[in-house]
């Protein structure tokens, strides 16, 4: 069941081509150290003229503070915003003050919505933006945000640094990369994944326009269709988010 996994991780995924710079790069709400690491390698480089860091208190945020936690890393009982915050003052000593923040999200749909007040606020009219969000969420991310952001001329791109494929699946999930083993319990992620394809589909129980409309209609290839309900048959999913 291992390639049926992977094909659906990497359609959830999508991972995109990153050339350039851009005028913003968006953090959304996660329970991912690492992707705070990819934000602050893309800030150093000047890749990216600003970031905004998003996110209150949801699904992920008991997950990244085990994950902190896990580092050696003390934070507060916080929004995920903040959490971030006091990492990036802990690890690089920085003035975090020049991060544009939002600390009340609880889901994709507020991450993006309030993301684009705060842009508003600050006098802010990105073009290019970068996305950072779990990997298994990313394709929902760009998709809410293009909603939410769909009177504007932004143009989002997914930064994906690292496509979770795994390669074992027991008690715990091991992956191609190390570096991700143990940031996801098992039963965290495959709710993610598991849950990620429903949300997707244009239909009267998904997200598209036929349904809650909080996404335009995304195209799911018949060979994601076909691994996703293989899964399905092994791995029993009930909705909890």
């Amino acid at each position: 069941m291992i390639q049926e996994w992977n094909t659906v991780i990497d359609y959830l995924s999508e991972k995109e081509k990153v050339t350039g710079t851009y005028d913003l790069a968006i953090l959304a709400g996660n329970s991912l150290p690492y992707l705070a690491n990819e934000l602050i390698d893309l800030y150093k480089q000047k890749k990216v003229s600003a970031c905004l860091l998003v996110g209150g208190i949801g699904h992920a945020t008991p997950f990244l503070r085990k994950n902190f936690k896990d580092m050696g890393i003390n934070v507060s009982d916080t929004s995920e915003t903040e959490m971030y915050l006091e990492y990036f003052k802990e690890k690089y000593s920085l003035d975090t003050s020049s991060f544009l923040t939002e600390t009340t999200s609880t889901n994709s749909g507020e991450n993006a919505l309030f993301s684009l007040n705060t842009v508003k606020s600050m006098g802010i009219t990105p073009k290019k933006v970068l996305l950072l969000e779990d990997p298994i969420l990313q394709r929902r991310i760009k998709a809410t945000f293009k909603k939410e952001w769909q009177e504007t001329d932004t143009v989002f791109t997914n930064y994906v640094p690292i496509v979770p494929y795994v390669t074992a699946i027991n008690e715990t999930i091991s992956f191609e990369d190390p570096k991700l083993n143990g940031l996801w319990s098992k039963e965290y992620f495959l709710s993610l994944v598991l849950g990620e394809i429903p949300r997707l589909r244009n239909d009267e129980y998904g997200y598209g326009p036929k349904g809650r409309d909080y996404i335009g209609e995304v195209m799911i290839p018949q060979d994601v269709s076909l691994a996703y309900d293989m899964l399905l048959q092994r791995f029993e999913y009930k909705q909890k988010r």
